[in-house]
């Protein structure tokens, strides 16, 4: 009996150890000289917050933490980019199958947005981005009840934003 739940135990942790997640896959390929990767607070890279209405920066209020990773193709890394990009693709339908906001596809481009519980307070939207030329972004943005429509509303606010601390560091 003892031996069967000591096979069984382990058998448990190491079927999770080798579980893909979102939160894995990022941790996993932020130091990979083919990704680029930044986690920060959106307040803090939007040079012109404080010239903002009350009403638009009430909109970034519940973003805590935003988390890139980007991965650049060129001619040297297109297995990798195939492989990488499956097994990014493969996690979010599994992670998020039944929570797609939204989905564009154009020209070998491609954006897909997901939230993390659509019956409750969402603490995840994610945004998946790919052209089969350049590569694929993900932007996650956490927080402790994110409203959709608000990100909608920032998105629409991308003209008025000044992002360039953020550009110089991803080299744009």
């Amino acid at each position: 009996m003892k031996t069967t739940l000591t096979l069984c135990l382990s058998l448990f942790v190491l079927i999770s150890c080798q579980t893909n997640s979102l939160q894995t896959y990022m941790v996993d390929h932020k130091d990979d000289e083919n990704f680029i990767s930044l986690d920060f607070s959106l307040k803090t890279f939007v040079d012109n917050f404080d010239d903002f209405s009350e009403e638009q920066k009430n909109l970034f209020k519940d973003v805590r933490k935003v988390n890139i990773l980007a991965f650049k193709k060129d001619n040297s890394n297109d297995k990798d980019y195939s492989e990488k990009r499956n097994l990014l693709t493969q996690i979010l339908s599994e992670e998020f199958s039944k929570q797609q906001l939204m989905s564009v596809n154009d020209k070998g481009r491609q954006m897909k947005m997901f939230a993390d519980n659509m019956d409750d307070k969402v603490k995840e939207i994610v945004i998946y981005a790919n052209d089969n030329d350049k590569g694929f972004l993900l932007l996650r943005l956490l927080g402790d009840d994110l409203n959709p429509s608000n990100f909608y509303e920032m998105m629409k606010m991308s003209d008025e934003m000044n992002f360039e601390d953020l550009a110089q560091m991803i080299d744009l």
